[in-house]
């Protein structure tokens, strides 16, 4: 069956709606797209500030850290010259009463 002159007309008029119809889809998708991939990049953007303000936060405490044990290491050096001094003075001190008792019991034993 032969189409007419109107029939062709609104075939063709139909196909014009409908590929109109897929563009406006085709575009509308194109803008999803292109919105999805800036939400990814304000994402990737906020988890590499997120990372960077950590990395920083334990940076300092590591400082901290390092610094205190810098402290107690020198506290600790301080600590054994200053234990080893008194050992020294108390050990001398300690040897010369010491002596000085074993010399007053000869002589007491010398008399006795």
């Amino acid at each position: 069956m032969p189409l007419s002159d109107l029939d062709t007309a609104t075939v063709i008029h139909s196909i014009g709606q409908l590929s109109g119809a897929v563009q406006s889809m085709q575009q509308g998708v194109f803008a999803r797209i292109d919105d999805i991939k800036s939400d990814i990049r304000r994402l990737e953007e906020s988890q590499s500030q997120r990372m960077t303000q950590l990395e920083d936060r334990v940076g300092k405490r590591i400082d901290v850290l390092d610094t205190r044990v810098t402290a107690l290491e020198v506290e600790d050096k301080r600590l054994i010259d200053r234990t080893s001094r008194l050992s020294a003075v108390s050990g001398g001190l300690g040897g010369s009463v010491g002596g000085a008792l074993a010399a007053g019991l000869v002589e007491l034993l010398k008399r006795i």
